[in-house]
């Protein structure tokens, strides 16, 4: 019974954030960017350029890999052949566990070339949403934040 009551608790709660009533999010903002004014200038594209965009990187992949493969290698063998197996396993583990979490954090992104109406000229790259495709040619607007953060949408 309390199960069932967590379950439906747990339901409501879901209902609750139900969609955006404006359509479709193409865009995410941080929650200290809401709120902000934000810098709009308005461009033309000039060019765009196929980009991929790798995280910055963290040693979450690195250090699971290792913690598993370190686990793992020392359950073979036993005395020294154990610890060698364990510090192998690591460090086969980390490797593994570097280039799996390359793979997972690499995003495809788009260099976007914009003449403003002022006559300057900016790039900007950012993540390529599946919901927007920008052309040569196409009228944009330029958005800055306080931060500095750029974004370029139709």
């Amino acid at each position: 019974m309390k199960l069932l009551s967590i379950l439906i608790l747990a339901l409501m709660l879901a209902a609750c954030a139900g969609p955006n009533p404006y359509g479709a999010s193409s865009e995410n903002f941080t929650t200290s960017e809401a709120n902000q004014t934000l810098l709009v200038s308005n461009g033309i594209i000039l060019d765009l350029q196929p980009v991929s965009i790798d995280s910055e990187g963290n040693l979450v992949g690195k250090t699971a890999g290792g913690l598993i493969g370190g686990i793992a290698g020392s359950s073979v063998g036993g005395g020294r052949g154990s610890a060698a197996a364990a510090v192998a396993g690591a460090v086969i583990g980390g490797i593994i566990g570097n280039k799996a979490e390359a793979l997972y954090s690499e995003a495809n992104g788009v260099q976007i070339t914009v003449q403003l109406d002022n006559g300057q000229v900016q790039s900007v790259v950012q993540a390529v949403n599946a919901n927007v495709m920008f052309r040569r040619g196409d009228h944009v607007k330029l958005i800055r934040s306080a931060s500095g953060k750029i974004r370029i949408i139709q």
